[in-house]
């Protein structure tokens, strides 16, 4: 089994329970459809080249920590939604995150065990240094779902989310098949891109009822666009992370000038997986972000 998809499957469609969107809507959908967050390089070369499982196993170890953080996105924007209505809009998306229709297995679950088949040793997904970009990314989201307009976290986890995952994971899945993996390992990719399509036109529902005035749309293309702009920095971190595990001698011969301008030793990591999530809990007591965060224009910026 896989969940492969041709294009038109994997963005927010017509059907006979979601009425035609909105132009705006669509112009939107179509605008993260061509982001290059959503087509970055990394997730080209990973559909047709030729990947080991190790190099797998680099990238599912800083993605994994992403894994566990995105229900409680929603449950920041879900405390701050203006209406009963809003909140169970959101509501709907958790139950599938807490592992309805997976056997009861949340979905960081399901990623441990993609992790597991690609020879995770025990508690080495605790103790792996994570890139900057990692802990970028999510506390950005933290701060866009906390500190940020509703319709502005709605837009992050909306069309910044549940449109661009489908797309981003039928690029991935061809990879790990020609990797070996069976839909059992995978299966957290597989079903992923399944839900976040229902999830997609759930949440079109709910932004063609909320963008009513131009600000309103504003501001929802303004989340999506941080969103992913975040994700194209996430992805640009991973892939480095994954070069220096496929080309350690190049790398390292880059860093000391021989290959032509002298680089910086690779960044330093701001923590391990449990380091996070100390910053994630100290974020939900009132206290800043450890990690220095890219502004708004920057991120922003990666779209044009």
């Amino acid at each position: 089994m896989s969940a492969i998809l041709a294009e038109k499957d994997l963005i927010p469609q017509s059907t006979p329970d979601a009425p035609l969107l909105p132009t705006w809507l669509s112009e939107l959908r179509d605008e993260v459809s061509a982001h290059p967050g959503v087509n970055h390089l990394l997730l080209s070369r990973l559909r047709t080249g030729r990947y080991t499982k190790g190099d797998y196993k680099v990238f599912g170890l800083q993605h994994y920590p992403m894994v566990g953080t995105f229900t409680r996105y929603m449950e920041l924007l879900l405390l701050r939604a203006p209406s009963s209505e809003q909140k169970l809009w959101l509501a709907k998306v958790l139950v599938d995150e807490y592992g309805e229709g997976s056997d009861g297995d949340d979905h960081a679950k399901l990623y441990l065990r993609y992790l597991n088949s690609m020879g995770l040793v025990s508690g080495e997904e605790e103790t792996t240094p994570l890139c900057s970009a990692v802990w970028e990314f999510i506390g950005i989201h933290l701060r866009i779902c906390s500190e940020e307009p509703f319709l502005v976290g709605l837009g992050a986890l909306g069309p910044g989310h549940e449109w661009a995952i489908p797309k981003m994971f039928n690029q991935i899945i061809p990879g790990l098949e020609r990797a070996g993996m069976g839909y059992e390992e995978r299966m957290y990719f597989d079903l992923h891109t399944e839900q976040d399509i229902e999830h997609a036109n759930w949440m079109s529902q709910a932004l063609a009822q909320l963008g009513q005035d131009e600000e309103a749309r504003a501001l929802v293309r303004r989340g999506a666009l941080l969103s992913l702009g975040a994700r194209f920095r996430f992805w640009t971190g991973v892939e480095r992370c994954v070069v220096a595990r496929r080309q350690p001698h190049s790398v390292d011969a880059v860093r000391r000038g021989i290959l032509g301008s002298r680089r910086p030793d690779r960044e330093e990591s701001p923590g391990n997986r449990r380091d996070l999530r100390t910053a994630i809990q100290d974020h939900w007591a009132g206290k800043s972000w450890p990690v220095p965060l890219p502004s708004d224009s920057t991120l922003i910026e990666v779209s044009q």
